[in-house]
């Protein structure tokens, strides 16, 4: 019994002492892509702390198009004003003639974005040159 008392003394006290991690605090996203087809980079505008605008450009992947459309499979890259950070945003996209619908997840950060994660949904809507796509969701 003692040496038991004492086992479980060390781990009530360890249990009690150890810091207690915070869970990672969730924000909603809510970003605009102002997409200028003729362009190799747009403006972007949103709401993430210490990056509310900057530039994005296509990474890998792209367009895809199809007698009802076409798919955007890609990679999206968006760096902050000033380029203290940004993100790489895997983008699953369906357009056609009423607009784009589709998904997206953060799949690199860096700088002051780095180990952001962050997913959602979006909605593309034409303009007279290109599109907007509002990147809707959550990041941690």
């Amino acid at each position: 019994m003692g040496a038991a008392g004492v086992g479980l003394g060390t781990l009530l006290t360890v249990g009690v002492i150890a810091p207690v991690n915070a869970a990672p605090v969730r924000f909603p996203v809510d970003v605009v892509a102002h997409t200028d087809f003729s362009a190799d980079a747009s403006e972007f505008e949103g709401n993430i702390p210490g990056c509310e605008t900057g530039t994005v450009v296509d990474g890998a992947g792209g367009p895809h198009f199809t007698p009802w459309g076409g798919a955007f499979v890609g990679v999206k890259e968006f760096t902050c004003a000033g380029g203290e950070g940004g993100l790489d945003v895997r983008l699953n996209a369906r357009f056609g003639e009423l607009g784009a619908t589709g998904t997206w997840t953060v799949i690199d950060g860096w700088g002051l974005l780095e180990g952001v994660k962050a997913s959602g949904s979006l909605v593309g809507v034409y303009t007279e040159i290109g599109v907007d796509d509002r990147y809707t969701g959550s990041a941690r």
